[in-house]
């Protein structure tokens, strides 16, 4: 069995690095903006790796450069070509704005940038975690990440969480397989701030 791939803030950051310096050799500025666990470790300390960088490109008009820019981090880094994984998509909320970022930084540096990353705010991966909650997987990552999350958030009880997601996925009910764990990740997060 083959060792997944972890990414740490680190490694992430130089790869963005080598996009915002392509982008900038072509005189172009690209944005894109974070989920999941790199966003997560953008914002908290607790978490230390991700797997991949999940995020979606929001200067549509320039998503080939911006990609053409991703290949070449993972070659210059000898990553996957699969690093930056645009299949977020599906647990993004339609009509997301910016003041449902925050920035992360300007690349190569910020005096001098091709690349803009912004992240999802922590209230925000939250309810994406929520929805996520409804496949379930083998490490249960998802209800983890939603647990510090909340305790982050100071998220006390299931209204509380019920709010979050309805603040951001109003038009979308929470599925049944997620509203059946909302007891037990309010434990969880009392557990925490114990």
């Amino acid at each position: 069995m083959t060792e997944r791939l972890q990414l740490d803030r680190a490694k992430i950051e130089e790869a963005f690095r080598i996009m915002g310096q392509y982008l900038l050799d072509r005189k172009t500025l690209g944005e894109i903006a974070i989920y999941g666990g790199s966003a997560i470790l953008f914002q908290f300390d607790w978490r230390k790796t991700s797997i991949d960088v999940d995020a979606r490109v929001t200067s549509e008009r320039n998503h080939g450069i911006i990609i053409d820019a991703v290949h070449e981090a993972a070659k210059q880094l000898n990553l996957p070509r699969s690093w930056l994984n645009e299949n977020v998509a599906a647990y993004t909320r339609r009509g997301e704005t910016d003041a449902d970022r925050i920035a992360v930084g300007l690349y190569p540096s910020p005096e001098r940038f091709g690349l803009r990353v912004t992240a999802a705010k922590p209230e925000y991966l939250l309810a994406m975690k929520l929805k996520a909650l409804e496949r379930v997987t083998a490490d249960d990552r998802d209800f983890q990440d939603a647990a510090r999350i909340g305790a982050e958030c100071g998220i006390a009880s299931v209204d509380q969480m019920l709010n979050v997601f309805q603040r951001f996925f109003g038009d979308e009910a929470l599925s049944v397989t997620a509203r059946l764990r909302l007891s037990e990740l309010i434990e969880a997060i009392q557990a925490r701030l114990a």
